[in-house]
Order: C-alpha cells, then sequence, then structure tokens
C-alpha cells in the first residue's frame, strides 16, 4: 500500500509494523510489559525534571501552602481548579459562575481558560488537600506529560532511544512551557494536543495501523479532551493544521488522492462525534450569558515575538520582566524577547537550530520532516502577531502589510489568539525534526565509523576474510560510539536553552487571612462578600481556599462591560474605578489615589445595594489599608468590627454615610504612618464626619 511518508531508502511503511524514517523496521517487538515500563520511565524521569524545577515546593516547602504567591494569576488558577468540581457536585451549570461577579450577572465561564477537564482530574486532590496541592500537582506533571506525548509521537518516526527521549525533553520543558509554568497557566503547560494529534494523522495519512473510524473516534475524544482544556490551544493548532495540509497534499497529490476515502472517513467520524458534543459549549460561548463581543484582552493581535527571539536569549535573562510582575511571579524568569523584554516562548538557542538545519541534508527527501517544518514555519510566521512584538497603537500603522497574521486577527474564534503563543506549535515542530536529525545521523556516523576501522585494518594487515566473526560485534561497537556521540552533540546543541532556564522557580508560603478559615465558613451559604483590595485575584485564591463557600463581588475575569466588549479592553469606569483605587495590591505596578469624595462613596453605597453584598472585609494584604478603613467607615456610616486581623462590616449599609473629604481621611490615617489602633481611624472619621455636620454658633 502506498503511503504519504515520502521515506527513502527501504521499502514503504507496512502496516502493525513500527517503523523508522526512511521505512527502517524494528524487528525486535518488546512485549507489552517492556514497552510500557518503557514510556513509565521516561514519563518518570521528566517528573523528576519537574520536582527540580518545584524544589522549595516540594523538597523544602510544603504542596499544600507553598505556591508562587497568593496573587496574580496563580490566585486565579486556583479558582478555576476549584469552581468546576464545586458547580458540578453542587448541581450548577459549570459554563456560569455566579460565585464572582456576584449580583453583576456573574462570568462566562467557556469565555474564559477555566481548564475545566484537568480540574475535574484532579478534584480530588482538591478536596483532600486543597487547591494549592492541586496546582503544584499539575505543576510537576503536565511538563512531564507533555514532554513524554512528544517522546511517543516521536517513536513513531525514528528508532533511536536517545533522540526520542531529547526531542520530548526539548518540548516538555521548553521556555513556553517552562515559563507559563509558574503562572499556573494549565491551558499552556498540558499541551498534550499537538503530539497525540501528530500521532493520530500519522495512522490516518501514513501507517495505517489501525482502521480510519477507529482513528476518527480518537480523533473526536481529543479534540473534546482539548475544548475542556484549551480552546486556543486547539484553535491555533487546527489553524496551523489548515494551512499547512495544502502544502502537504501538494507535495504527494496522487498519494492523497488515492487515500481520500480514508481521509474522509476518519474526519467525518472525528466530526460527527464532536460537533454534537460541542455544539452547546460552543454556543455558550458565542452566544451565552455573559459572553463577550471582540477580542478579550487589549491589542490582542498585537501580542507577538520578534524574528530574533528563537536563537536571542535577550538582555534580561533571570530578570522578572513587567509582564512577569503583572501575572504575580517575582522570580528569575528565562529567555525574553523584544523592546518590552516579553517572555520568549519559542528560544531554541543557534546551535541546536543550526544542527537541524545542517540535518536537513539527511531527510530532505521525506515528506513528513518536511510536513513538521512547514508547519513550524507556519506558526512561526503568525508568531510575529501584528507588529513584530511592539504593542501599541502607534508601531502597528508602520509595520509592513504582509505580516501573516493581518489576514487572521480579525476572523471570529481565531481574533482570539494571541500570536505569542503559537510558539507551541514551533516548539513541537522543532522537537521533532530535533529527534529526527539525530536519529538519521546515528546510521550515518555508525557507517563513518566502520569504514574508518575497516580501511584501518586494511591498512595494518590487509584485507580480512568476508568470514570474520567478530566484524559484526566490532560493527555493533561503532554503532553505540556513533549513539554516544551524536547523544553527547544533542546534549550540546540543548546547552544555551538550559543554560537560560533559572531553576528553581521562586516560592512563597501562602495562607489565607485568618478570617476566611475561621469566620466564613459560618456565614450563611452564597453570601455576597466584598473584598479590599477589590481588584486582583488574590479575593479569588482565598475564596477558593475555603471551598467557594461564599460569593465575590467582583474577581478577575474575562466579563463583558455594558456595551458587550470585554472589559479589559478598556480601563473600568464608574464604580468599578473607584474600588480598584481602592487599597491596590502592594506589587501591583500601577500607582493609584485613594477615593474620598462624596461622589465615591455614593457610588459604592448604591454598588452595596445593587449587588446584595452581605460583608465587606478590608484586609491588610492592600498598599494602603487603613485608608480603605476609612472610606468604608464613611460608606457604611459606622466603624467596622475587627476580627482576625480584618475590619468587617456586616449587612447593609446605614441610612446615611459619613461625611468624608480628602483632608479628614489624610488626618485620620496619619498620612503613611500606621494608627495606633484597629480602630482608630474608623472612630476618627466618625468623629471628624460628626463634626463637619454640627454647626457651630459663636
Amino acid at each position: 500500500m502506498e503511503d504519504l511518508s515520502g521515506g527513502t531508502g527501504g521499502s514503504p511503511t507496512v502496516p502493525f509494523r513500527r517503523t523508522g524514517p526512511g521505512g527502517r523496521r524494528d524487528a525486535s517487538a518488546p512485549p507489552i510489559f517492556r514497552t510500557l515500563r518503557l514510556h513509565l520511565s521516561v514519563f518518570g524521569g521528566f517528573v523528576l525534571l519537574g520536582l527540580l524545577l518545584w524544589w522549595h515546593v516540594w523538597i523544602t516547602g510544603s504542596p499544600t501552602t507553598t505556591i508562587t504567591c497568593q496573587c496574580g494569576d496563580p490566585s486565579q488558577e486556583l479558582w478555576f481548579l476549584t469552581w468546576t468540581p464545586w458547580a458540578l457536585i453542587h448541581g450548577h451549570s459549570p459554563f456560569l459562575s455566579n460565585a464572582i461577579y456576584a449580583g453583576q450577572g456573574g462570568a462566562n465561564m467557556m469565555t474564559n481558560t477555566s481548564w475545566m477537564l484537568p480540574a475535574v482530574l484532579l478534584a480530588p486532590v482538591t478536596w483532600l488537600f486543597g487547591p494549592i496541592a492541586s496546582f503544584n500537582v499539575l505543576a510537576v506533571l503536565a511538563p512531564a506529560l507533555s514532554g513524554w506525548c512528544c517522546f511517543a509521537a516521536a517513536r513513531v518516526v525514528t528508532s533511536f532511544l536517545p533522540a526520542q527521549v531529547l526531542g520530548g525533553l526539548v518540548y516538555g520543558f521548553s521556555p513556553f512551557i517552562v515559563q507559563n509554568d509558574p503562572f499556573g497557566h494549565i491551558n499552556f503547560t498540558l499541551a498534550f494536543f499537538p503530539p497525540l494529534a501528530f500521532l493520530l494523522l500519522y495512522d490516518l495519512l501514513v501507517t495505517h495501523r489501525h482502521g480510519p473510524v477507529r482513528v476518527g473516534v480518537w480523533m473526536a475524544v481529543l479534540v473534546v479532551a482539548e475544548f475542556f482544556t484549551s480552546t486556543e490551544m486547539l484553535a491555533l493548532s487546527a489553524l496551523v493544521l489548515a494551512v499547512t495540509l495544502p502544502a502537504v497534499v501538494a507535495m504527494a497529490p496522487r498519494q492523497a488522492w488515492a487515500h481520500r476515502l480514508r481521509v474522509l472517513t476518519g474526519f467525518g467520524v472525528a466530526a460527527g462525534i464532536a460537533v454534537p458534543v460541542l455544539a452547546y459549549p460552543v454556543w455558550f460561548t458565542l452566544a451565552g450569558p455573559r459572553h463577550i463581543v471582540g477580542v478579550p484582552w487589549a491589542d490582542a493581535p498585537q501580542w507577538g515575538t520578534t524574528p530574533a527571539a528563537i536563537v536571542d536569549a535577550g538582555v534580561r535573562v533571570g530578570q522578572s520582566s513587567y509582564f512577569d510582575m503583572t501575572g504575580g511571579y517575582y522570580g528569575a524568569i528565562g529567555p525574553n524577547a523584544g523592546p518590552l523584554h516579553l517572555p520568549s516562548l519559542l528560544y531554541v538557542g543557534v546551535p541546536l537550530l543550526l544542527l537541524m538545519v545542517v540535518s536537513a541534508v539527511t531527510w530532505y527527501r521525506w515528506r513528513v520532516a518536511w510536513s513538521l517544518a512547514i508547519g513550524a514555519a507556519v506558526a512561526w510566521l503568525f508568531s510575529f502577531g501584528t507588529t513584530f512584538g511592539d504593542v501599541g497603537a502607534g508601531p502597528a500603522v508602520s509595520r509592513p502589510w504582509w505580516l501573516p497574521w493581518r489576514l487572521f486577527a480579525h476572523l471570529p474564534l481565531v481574533e482570539d489568539i494571541l500570536p505569542i503563543r503559537f510558539g507551541i506549535i514551533v516548539t513541537f515542530g522543532l522537537a521533532m525534526l530535533f529527534a529526527i536529525s539525530l536519529d538519521r545521523w546515528v546510521p550515518i556516523l555508525g557507517d563513518a565509523l566502520d569504514r574508518v576501522r575497516v580501511r584501518r585494518a586494511r591498512t595494518r594487515s590487509g584485507p580480512r576474510p568476508s568470514g570474520d566473526r567478530g566484524g559484526g560485534a566490532r560493527r555493533r561497537r561503532q554503532k553505540v560510539l556513533a549513539g554516544v556521540m551524536v547523544t553527547a552533540v544533542g546534549l550540546g546543541a540543548l546547552a544555551p536553552v538550559a543554560a537560560a532556564t533559572p531553576v528553581p522557580f521562586t516560592v512563597h508560603s501562602s495562607s489565607p487571612p485568618a478570617w476566611f478559615t475561621l469566620d466564613a465558613p459560618s456565614l450563611p451559604a452564597g453570601t455576597v462578600v466584598l473584598v479590599v483590595p477589590f481588584t486582583g485575584q488574590r479575593a479569588m485564591g482565598w475564596q477558593a481556599q475555603t471551598g467557594l463557600h461564599f460569593a465575590l463581588a467582583g474577581g478577575f475575569a474575562v466579563v463583558p462591560s455594558p456595551d458587550g466588549r470585554s472589559a479589559f479592553v478598556d480601563p473600568p469606569a464608574g464604580v468599578l474605578a473607584v474600588l480598584g483605587r481602592l487599597s491596590p495590591d502592594p506589587l501591583s505596578l500601577v500607582p493609584t489615589t485613594e477615593p474620598s469624595s462624596p461622589r465615591d462613596v455614593a457610588e459604592v453605597r448604591s454598588a452595596l445595594v445593587r449587588w446584595h453584598v452581605g460583608v465587606t472585609v478590608v484586609t491588610r494584604s492592600g498598599r494602603h489599608p487603613t485608608d480603605s478603613v476609612g472610606f468604608f467607615t464613611a460608606v457604611y456610616g459606622r466603624a467596622p468590627r475587627f476580627l482576625h486581623g480584618v475590619w468587617v462590616w456586616s449587612g447593609p449599609p446605614g441610612p446615611e454615610a459619613a461625611p468624608l473629604s480628602a483632608s479628614i481621611l489624610s488626618a485620620c490615617t496619619g498620612g503613611s504612618h500606621p494608627p495606633p489602633a484597629p480602630l482608630a481611624v474608623p472612630r476618627c472619621v466618625l468623629a471628624a464626619g460628626h463634626a463637619q455636620a454640627t454647626p457651630t454658633h459663636g
């Protein structure tokens, strides 16, 4: 049967027999337990590397309380880990959450990167040990699983085991995955889709080991699993595949036509299963409650990389950039790219890229290798975005019109993709070509070493008889030596990437303020709580750690503005802007002025009633907590209770607000100096407001 592999030398690929490139067959098919042992060993080795990254969690810390930080994206990921299992066991739709943005319509979870499938799979860990434990388990397992999937994909096109392992290492522990790992971006660190999709497509188009119906069923399962893990990964992978397939067909049009029924059957079965299963979730994403119109993030098409990022580690290796700190990570980070020093998610270094360029002479006649190269090149061009990595409206108009992403940046669904994330497809293509290159050099180098040995032997003692029994053993030793040399070259090619990856990650021991564990559980279930700091994700993390017992007024998620566009596209206005200025997160990089005007007080009072807020909590985690305490004292018209280190107001605001001004707030808080007692500021604000409201008599 003719296939699309385009192998050179040897017979075409035979179904049900594992082959390497060029039709080389592995005649020693191992028993199933040996294969299982091999895969478990590789996966276990990758897990050990993951433990090295998270050394300060698993070795010197506690996996139930130690995390990157209780702030930024990690806190949001704790909430995502908790939400889906909680919703399912409480009979709620996991697609819409009123646990955040309570009183405002909630949040559409399909619009957000809530990666429901991993959250469900890790639910037992979350219930038994808490969401921080689940975060840390996934942080170790996700890179290992991604690397193992790439190893499995490399197994079907290579026969040299070290090449397969190194290919998996390049993918699973690439800058793309490692730099997403501290933030808990499971939708990108759990990158199983590209390699598993390659395995199924290779079976469908080349090896024909399984029938097209079975392959189609597994395709549907994979697509559904990826949809509930990362819709963005699914979308960008599908786009690259759609652009690459015509080139693949053009390389072998007659073979493609001969296999049309098999291909149509496979894709037809996959669509017949996946489309009905995903119809409602897709509708919910596009038109369901609290969906958004347009892009979820401001300037999304411009978030790309630079052409040099693939070989240039940047000038701030080992330093946190503004991007990292905004996400809540203040530890050492890897390669960076562009004038903003954004994380370089596709850095591989000059040696590895040069090795694959030189190695092209060994696989340039193999269509599978060229298919991988074309797919990686397409993804690389898309990764530039619309502005070559420069973010801002000004430079966008001066960039050349031919940047490929300009053709797709305004298409529905596709416009949601951040171009920088095409780096995962680039990395997969390079990892596979790296494994193929090393695999192809082993026999070439082995034959060269054997020819040198024979030539030297003839020079010393003349030609040996053809029946020399020691020749086979010597040839095997030459091949082993060739394998060792090729492996050493492969490891050397990875040295720049390893040197640019600071390990272990910086972490902190984290626990919520005592009120959330001691007092919040006694609230009536579903009580709406407003927590200060209001912006950011800290409160979401604390809410997750208390089992979502209460609803949160506010949060951090993609939600629509009144016009239907994402609230992240335009800066907040109205009461959200006022609350955002209240005691900003101490890690916030944006300076703010504390609200203090009567209009600010009135807006917040109105929002508390409109959102049915039952409890307001001001924590010490903000930058200026005492200012927030003074402000809410005016809002409620009464002093709070001070419980377990936080200030708490229960019930609705009083009949009247206390008078407040910037001068009153400044005088009561003493500027930057803390008050002598927790309730000193509330008493001062109430007394000053009373004195201001009481007329004086001469």
